[in-house]
């Protein structure tokens, strides 16, 4: 009997659906700015390795504006920028060089245009270096107060120029050669000046730029030695409830600090010491300060400080609340060049900024800057500055060269008589992330930044692996125009942007491979343009 052999129906199997093997991970803009203190493995995503000309504000990382040529051929480097301003309304903005001149470089002017000195002032350690502030006497005269080591005290009205000299005669200074001066300010109505080279100050009757003056010698109360630097007039919130209070700061150049309050200097009830603090060794050119709000930003050999921190007992380094994240980067560099000329520190009020002006063998013209509303750290970069102001409302810087700039204002860097200069140009490096775990290797498919703007951005961006901090080198193309742009760039394909009204981001495609990932971005806008937030898509791999 033959058997029926059942054979199986062959049916095509069924497939799954191929399984997603990559991931993805957003991270907003690094709005904490530079931070030096984290960890190379898994810093914290709001902070930067790498931060030039991208200011962290409130909606993310904003490119500066640029800066335009605003007087050319002055003689001379320009090493101070002073302004006069009157009750009156008159505002002057004044120029002086290496080679003694002052010039009024209030209204701009054509590159061609070669000012006209208002004055030449001999002598000088160097020439140039002023220290200027404007002044009210008792009789209701405004004067601008000048003071320069080896040039002597000079004061003026608007019009003239007119030395104070040694003497007991109407408009001199008796007690005391003027010559000697090297540092001037005001501290409840009174004059104070620092002489050059020593740890004593002189000061003034109330009211008067001139007449006898006494000398009040700080030497005592400066253990560390050196001379007396500045004397700074404070204004703080005192704690007493009694509003705001007073007090006459002194820094010596070791870096003593000596805080005074009272009224007349010449009587020890109303005028006493209250305490004595230690910032270290301060740079040369007594700009190291500035005033901010109710404090006083001070740098030296150990990093930037805020003198309410100091009192508080706070340190340069883990204590501090607001340079923490970068004063032991910048405390090596001040420590490296504390003879050179300068460091400066200056609160500029429209940008939001406290600018720390480098001394000028920074080649690579290179400002570290804080934003004072987001507390966060980056670097300007590009911007010629051997010193800087704020002046009626806008931020002026001089060079080397002989020009002053005005500074975050248009939309190129170095334009000239209406022509534009170079694009401006951010670059961040974010701190490296896991993009998952951090032992698995990640084989980096793609990444998107993204952008408000007025315009299409141009960007080069990548992954870096551990711990790179490159940036692309391939440039990037910016038109400046307000609609349509596309990436076609270093490892991004030609990727036509999308987005709707300001946004603006693409995906591109990013190379390599790594345990851990960081977004190294260049960017060149318009300057409103704002970093908001970045995505990165991975493929995870194995432990080897």
């Amino acid at each position: 009997m033959l058997r029926q052999i059942h054979r199986p129906r062959l049916t095509t199997p069924r497939r799954s659906a191929a399984s997603q093997t990559h991931e993805a991970y957003p991270f907003s803009a690094p709005l904490r700015g530079l931070d030096v203190t984290q960890p190379l493995p898994g810093g914290s995503p709001m902070t930067a390795l790498l931060l030039d000309n991208l200011i962290p504000r409130t909606l993310g990382l904003q490119l500066r504006s640029g800066y335009l040529r605003w007087v050319s051929n002055l003689n001379g480097a320009v090493r101070s920028l002073m302004k006069f301003q009157s009750a009156a309304g008159v505002s002057k903005l004044l120029a002086g060089t290496d080679a003694g001149r002052i010039y009024d470089v209030t209204a701009a002017q054509l590159s061609s245009f070669t000012p006209t000195a208002l004055t030449t002032i001999p002598g000088g350690a160097p020439a140039g270096e002023w220290t200027s502030f404007n002044f009210v006497t008792d009789t209701g005269v405004h004067y601008l107060i000048l003071v320069c080591p080896g040039s002597g005290y000079w004061v003026y009205d608007g019009t003239t120029f007119t030395q104070v000299t040694a003497g007991a005669g109407a408009g001199q200074i008796d007690g005391v050669d003027p010559d000697t001066f090297a540092f001037a300010m005001v501290y409840k109505k009174r004059l104070w000046f620092v002489v050059n080279g020593s740890t004593s100050a002189w000061y003034l009757p109330v009211g008067q730029y001139a007449g006898v003056a006494k000398q009040f010698d700080f030497g005592p109360m400066m253990p560390n030695g050196g001379s007396l630097e500045v004397l700074i007039n404070w204004n703080f919130d005192g704690s007493t409830g009694a509003g705001l209070n007073t007090q006459l700061v002194a820094i010596g150049q070791q870096g003593d600090v000596v805080i005074y309050e009272g009224e007349d200097p010449d009587t020890a009830a109303t005028f006493r010491n209250v305490g004595c603090w230690y910032v270290g060794h301060v740079p040369v050119g007594r700009r190291f300060f500035s005033q901010y709000s109710a404090d006083i930003a001070v740098l030296s050999e150990r990093g930037l400080c805020f003198l309410s921190e100091l009192m508080r007992g706070q340190g340069f380094f883990q204590n501090v609340v607001t340079a923490q994240s970068i004063n032991s980067m910048l405390a090596r560099e001040v420590s490296q060049s504390l003879d050179t000329r300068y460091w400066e520190v200056c609160f500029l009020p429209h940008e939001q900024l406290v600018v720390i002006n480098r001394a000028e063998v920074n080649v690579e013209n290179i400002q570290w800057c804080y934003e004072v509303n987001n507390k966060a750290f980056a670097r300007l970069t590009n911007i010629p500055m051997l010193t800087v102001i704020a002046f009626d409302g806008d931020s002026f810087s001089g060079d080397l060269s002989g020009n002053v700039w005005a500074l975050f204002s248009g939309a190129s860097d170095g334009a000239i008589d209406g022509v534009a200069g170079a694009d401006l140009e951010g670059r961040c490096v974010t701190a490296f992330q896991t993009l998952g775990d951090g032992v698995r290797y990640k084989r980096f498919l793609m990444v998107r930044p993204s952008f408000i703007s007025t315009s299409p951005p141009g960007v080069a961006a990548r992954l870096n692996s551990e711990w790179s901090v490159q940036i692309p080198t391939s440039g990037t193309v910016y038109d400046g125009k307000p609609a349509g742009g596309i990436w076609d760039l270093d490892n991004w394909d030609v990727a036509n942007w999308s987005g709707e009204g300001q946004s603006y981001e693409a995906w591109t495609g990013s190379e390599g491979s790594g345990r851990y990932g960081s977004l190294a971005l260049r960017v060149r806008g318009a300057p409103d343009t704002i970093f908001v937030g970045w995505q990165a898509v991975v493929e995870p791999g194995g432990i080897l």
